[in-house]
C-alpha cells in the first residue's frame, strides 16, 4: 500500500495561540490573532490533532486580511492533511444528543484527526442552526464535549451569513 501524500501547508506562525476550552472565552477568541481551543488535557502536551484546526484558523485569518503573511517562506512544510476532500457536519443529533456527545462522534473526530491506517487527517467544518450562541461560545463548547482542537473558522452558524444584514438594516430576520 502507498504511503500518503504529503500535502503543503502554510507554516504555523509563532502568533498562534492555544486556549484552555475550561477557561477560553469568547473575548478572548474575537482577537486579531489566529487561536484554537484546546482540551485542557492537550494544552501542555504535544499533539497531532492541531493541524485541521490550525488550518481552518491560518485560512480564514488569511481571508480576512486579503495578503499572504510577509514572513511566509516560498516553499512551504509538508502535511499530511488532504485537500482533497473535506467533511461538514451538523452537530445537534448527529456529534451531540442532548448535550453529550455521541460516543462514535468521538470515534470519527479522532479518526479525521489522522488516527486511521493512513495517518491522514481530513479537514472538517461544523453547521449548525443552533442559534442563541457565537461561533467562538460554540468552538468552546464542542472542545470540551468532543475532546478535539476547533478553531471558530472551523463554524458556520446559521445566522452568520445574515449578520451583516442584520447590521446594515437594523433588523432581525427570523
Amino acid at each position: 500500500m502507498a504511503a500518503p501524500q504529503m500535502l503543503a501547508l502554510p507554516p504555523r506562525p509563532r502568533a498562534l495561540r492555544r486556549l484552555s476550552s475550561q477557561s477560553a472565552t469568547k473575548d478572548a477568541l474575537r482577537t486579531r490573532r489566529p487561536t484554537i481551543v484546546v482540551p485542557p488535557k492537550h494544552l501542555m502536551a504535544p499533539s497531532e490533532a492541531h493541524d485541521v484546526a490550525a488550518s481552518m484558523e491560518l485560512a480564514r485569518h488569511g481571508l480576512e486580511e486579503f495578503a499572504p503573511p510577509a514572513s511566509m517562506p516560498g516553499t512551504p512544510p509538508r502535511s499530511t492533511v488532504t485537500d482533497k476532500y473535506a467533511f461538514a457536519f451538523d452537530i445537534d443529533g448527529m456529534l451531540i444528543r442532548g448535550g453529550k456527545p455521541i460516543p462514535e462522534a468521538i470515534e470519527a473526530m479522532k479518526m479525521l484527526n489522522g488516527e486511521n491506517s493512513y495517518g491522514i487527517k481530513i479537514p472538517y467544518i461544523f453547521v449548525t442552526n443552533g442559534g442563541g450562541k457565537t461561533e467562538q461560545e460554540r468552538c468552546i463548547q464542542l472542545s470540551q464535549q468532543l475532546e478535539i482542537e476547533v478553531s471558530p473558522g472551523q463554524f458556520i452558524c446559521g445566522h452568520t451569513p445574515m449578520r451583516e444584514m442584520a447590521e446594515k438594516y437594523g433588523t432581525v430576520l427570523v
